[in-house]
């Protein structure tokens, strides 16, 4: 009983130390459509949008480079864009194409000033 309390909060221990690591995780891609901690996207992840949106936008817990934002919906082609080269920011975002009606899939990845990459993806709605 006291070790299986022990090993317990030495888990939990564990775990809220990598939850307040900015870096942890950085290696690993987050599962489509899961937003991953301190990261925020707009449009953000379940959104139901009113035309198009003119940017994709995400915002990190520190600074970084938005490098490409690949959007994909059943029965279209993959649409890649590409960042422009900017400073490192917080919030960074980029102008998306004309989006017909659908559900996309926004997959972006990003790069840290000192070279570290991070990536994740976001699903949204176009009505």
């Amino acid at each position: 009983m006291i070790r299986t309390l022990i090993m317990t909060a030495a888990l939990a221990f564990a775990g809220a130390a990598a939850a307040q690591d900015p870096h942890a995780g950085h290696a690993m891609p987050a599962p489509a459509a899961t937003p991953q901690s301190g990261i925020t996207t707009v449009p953000a992840n379940g959104a139901m949008t009113h035309g198009s949106p003119e940017r994709f936008s995400v915002t990190f817990p520190h600074a970084m480079m938005l490098k490409t934002v690949t959007l994909t919906a059943e029965g279209q082609a993959p649409i890649v864009v590409t960042a422009p080269a900017a400073p490192a920011a917080e919030t960074v975002s980029v102008a998306l194409p004309r989006l017909a009606p659908g559900t996309y899939t926004a997959a972006w990845a990003a790069e840290g000033p000192d070279g570290h990459k991070m990536s994740g993806s976001v699903s949204f709605m176009v009505h």
